[in-house]
């Protein structure tokens, strides 16, 4: 069960509209310079160039990732140890039985005609029954395209290795969905998506993550053109059960709204209890129980929500590298850029992180120092709150708090964070690049890159 949160006094404030850049916003934009960051005097452009290439210079090792024993189950991987903050202990699919996927097709099962075996339809489905370690045979590389959505069952592993298969699906289509589902790991995959529209489509999340879910950890994936968001961690309305993720190592590349976390009850309804004034209700209503940690991934060329954290939600941010960017619209606009923010009472801690600016006007608006909605822009959601330390920033860009006392007196578990400050944003640039992503899901961490 989820460990219950500390109930110990949460700083009860007057609610206030936080001031960025001169602008009086609604919610509160962690951007990414003050006294909540260091600025770096390397141009952007040549501190990713020199980051990129040093990466290039040494790729990680990479070799299988799990062990199986006489009867089948998986008995040894490094997947589990890898799980740092707040879905730390996930095991997944270890002691389960393996799945193998031998094969690419795809296509929808029903009650006359079960999916293929050695489809990863068929092994999903098969982990139904008590869980399971789903893996790709040794030797499979290529795109398998989903006919339609896979729904993961608690106890599971979704283990890509070190990369070579690459999950895509139809716009609409959200590819993994994790519905009550708890104790779940997925590494080693790419996500994508048919082509679409960001401004005219509907389309669905590459990872959904719902309700109910409790210890589920995103590692080592590669993310881009995902559709709506890349990792959704959202529960439509209250619990009171906690719940709890990790999303590390990760690579997101060419999307615009990358990741929302928390709950869509202020959404759904503005006059629900707490919506109004959520900081006042940080103990009662609005106590955060959707708790996320985001450690040590790659944003690259990615525009907004990195993520987004509103109701009911806190989420720890440490060790991430930043390089935002606007995505271009079809009718010729450019999306708002802006690194995380909260709103409706979500909560944010955010350490050891570097934010690249690569645009050097920094237009308000449409450089990656916009806020989110400015005074003007029509938003009405209530403020939430960002406390901010040892962060480094590149370029025309800042970090901005609000209310931190309150955001630090939110308990989450924390896991092994580097001293960018210590570290040097280079090195730490340049070992994020390396490990970030499938050819990293061995990488060790924190060791692979001190």
């Amino acid at each position: 069960m989820p460990a219950p949160i500390s109930r110990r006094p949460i700083p009860s404030l007057p609610l206030a509209a936080a001031a960025l850049l001169g602008l009086a916003a609604p919610f509160a934009a962690f951007l990414a310079s003050d006294a909540r960051a260091a600025q770096s005097p390397v141009p952007p452009d040549r501190f990713l160039a020199a980051a990129r290439e040093a990466a290039d210079r040494a790729p990680p090792a990479c070799a299988a990732t799990a062990r199986t024993g006489a009867d089948g189950r998986v008995t040894e991987s490094p997947l589990p140890a890898m799980i740092q903050g707040a879905a730390a202990g996930t095991t997944g699919g270890l002691g389960r039985r393996l799945y193998t996927v031998t094969r690419l097709d795809d296509a929808k099962a029903s009650r006359s005609r079960p999916s293929p075996e050695g489809t990863l339809r068929w092994a999903v489905e098969a982990a139904r029954q008590g869980g399971g370690w789903i893996a790709f045979a040794p030797g499979l590389t290529g795109t398998l395209h989903l006919e339609a959505g896979l729904h993961l069952p608690s106890d599971t592993t979704l283990d890509g290795g070190c990369g070579g298969i690459t999950l895509t699906a139809a716009p609409r289509t959200t590819q993994l969905t994790l519905t009550d589902a708890r104790n779940v790991i997925v590494s080693g995959l790419t996500f994508t998506k048919d082509a679409y529209d960001d401004k005219a489509d509907k389309t669905g999340d590459a990872i959904a993550l719902t309700d109910q879910f409790d210890q589920v950890a995103i590692l080592h994936n590669a993310f881009h053109r995902c559709g709506d968001g890349c990792v959704d961690i959202v529960r439509k309305e209250r619990f009171a059960s906690g719940a709890r993720a990790t999303v590390a190592f990760n690579h997101f590349a060419q999307h615009n709204k990358v990741m929302l976390i928390g709950t869509l009850t202020c959404y759904k309804d503005a006059a629900a209890e707490g919506c109004a004034d959520p900081l006042a209700h940080l103990g009662d209503v609005m106590e955060p129980r959707v708790l996320v940690t985001v450690a040590g991934n790659v944003f690259a060329g990615t525009s907004q929500r990195h993520p987004k954290v509103v109701s009911n939600a806190a989420v720890h941010l440490t060790n991430n590298l930043f390089a935002l960017s606007p995505t271009a619209y079809s009718n010729g606009a450019d999306s708002a850029v802006y690194g995380s923010a909260t709103g409706t009472g979500g909560v944010l801690v955010a350490e050891g992180n570097i934010f690249v600016n690569p645009d050097r006007a920094g237009r308000i608006g449409a450089g990656p120092i916009s806020v989110v909605r400015a005074s003007t822009g029509g938003g009405h959601e209530a403020d939430g709150v960002v406390a901010a330390g040892d962060n480094v920033t590149v370029g025309n860009i800042r970090v901005v708090e609000n209310r931190p006392e309150i955001a630090r007196a939110v308990p989450i578990q924390a896991g092994a964070v580097l001293r960018v400050s210590d570290k040097g944003p280079e090195a730490l640039a340049t070992c994020l690049l390396r490990i970030a992503g499938p050819q990293g899901a061995t990488a060790a961490w924190p060791q692979a890159c001190r």
